[in-house]
């Protein structure tokens, strides 16, 4: 039983020291943040540090990955055989149920702002083990439903335009109080949002005209 208790009592103290790191690395960056500020907002000793991460580089890494972790599973097998297009419309709804998952921490889009301006190591390892494989199940049903004729550059472009449609809700969800205020409450309407986006993105899609060749000159 005692050894329940610890583990317990060490998962809850790894926990105070990611969410006080994160908040002041979000605060602060990297370089400038101490680790005496982490663990005294986490309330714990500095030596706790060296148990659960070897240093601040560490923990930083674990902060990110935290970031960029998925609470919700990728789709399922059987979501993923179907029509492309319903394909990408289930896809499209679990990035946005994850973008606007209630329980993710508010600091989360800050240290993602600061590791796109200035990426450290942390962030390689991140998007080789989690990221880059969700963005190849991406381009995959891209290329399904445009078709084997379509560019390597025309799937990648139009993949990036679909996931940034996605993206604004993680960034830029202030902005867009400001300036829409009628959708100052989107953060609760996820299955509408992510409907909205793989609307638009199908029509643009089945819109979109085959690549005519440049004409010769004579």
């Amino acid at each position: 039983m005692a050894n329940v208790k610890d583990n317990a009592a060490s998962h809850e103290t790894r926990r105070k020291l990611i969410d006080a790191a994160g908040q002041v690395f979000a605060e602060r960056g990297l370089h400038a943040a101490t680790l005496q500020e982490i663990t005294d907002r986490a309330g714990v000793n500095k030596a706790a540090v060296n148990y659960h991460f070897r240093d601040k580089l560490e923990l930083y890494a674990a902060v990110v990955r935290h970031c960029l972790s998925f609470s919700h599973a990728d789709p399922t097998p059987q979501e993923m055989t179907g029509p492309p297009e319903d394909c990408l419309r289930a896809l499209i709804t679990h990035i946005i149920r994850e973008i606007l998952d209630p329980s993710k921490p508010p600091w989360r889009s800050a240290i993602i702002n600061h590791e796109l301006a200035q990426p450290t190591a942390a962030l390689d390892a991140v998007m080789d083990e989690l990221i880059a494989p969700r963005s190849r199940l991406q381009r995959n049903i891209v290329r399904r439903i445009l078709g084997p004729r379509a560019s390597e550059e025309k799937v990648a472009r139009v993949t990036l335009s679909i996931i940034a449609q996605c993206l604004v809700y993680l960034h830029d969800r202030r902005i867009m109080a400001r300036l829409h205020p009628i959708l100052a409450q989107d953060d609760r309407k996820a299955e509408e949002i992510a409907r909205h986006i793989a609307d638009f993105s199908l029509a643009a899609l089945h819109a979109t005209p085959p690549r005519r060749k440049p004409r010769r000159t004579s």
